[in-house]
């Protein structure tokens, strides 16, 4: 059997289309998949190039927070409590800004990582230029000194006092008494 140039050009055209319509077949399911992977690789291009950065400035952060650790106070680790310092600390500023502390319960110490938090839960009475005063000193203490916790009321009609309660959490590092000298 002969095929003239017209039936060959048909048989090719046709053969064509079916091996394009095939793959077009087989690949549009896997298009979606493709595309998934696609967006995967950028988000983990991006993630890559965060983590890079991030160990670059490794050596920033390591000096930040040696920065930080040295403004804390250090305890010894054989020390059973360091609230009556830290009661101390709080009264004094107090005291220096007028502000009566009235009475002080601390709570229990929680540990984070080589961190130390121990809350002070302190009812006080003063004026409003004290207590602003008073709060500002603890603020200039921030890494030290957090009050997380501040109910204010008037003590009295007219009277301009102020009473409440408040919780200052108190950070500091415990240390062997051989670290500390060394």
């Amino acid at each position: 059997m002969k095929l003239n140039q017209r039936e060959t050009t048909l048989l090719i055209l046709t053969l064509a289309t079916i091996l394009l319509g095939g793959t077009w077949y087989i690949v549009k399911d896997k298009m979606a998949a493709f595309e998934a992977m696609k967006q995967e690789k950028i988000q983990l291009q991006r993630n890559i190039d965060f983590s890079l950065q991030t160990i670059k400035r490794q050596k920033q952060w390591v000096e930040r927070l040696n920065k930080l650790q040295s403004k804390l106070r250090i305890f010894s680790t054989t020390q059973h409590s360091v609230a009556p310092q830290l009661v101390r600390q709080i009264k004094s500023y107090a005291l220096r800004h007028g502000v009566t502390i009235i009475n002080t319960t601390p709570r229990k110490e929680k540990t984070i990582g080589d961190l130390y938090e121990l809350g002070i839960n302190c009812s006080w009475e003063g004026s409003q230029k004290q207590l602003v005063d008073f709060l500002f000193e603890l603020q200039k203490n921030n890494i030290r000194y957090d009050v997380r916790d501040l109910k204010i009321k008037a003590k009295g009609k007219n009277t301009g006092q102020l009473s409440g309660n408040m919780v200052v959490y108190c950070a500091f590092i415990r240390k062997n008494i051989e670290e500390k000298t060394k």
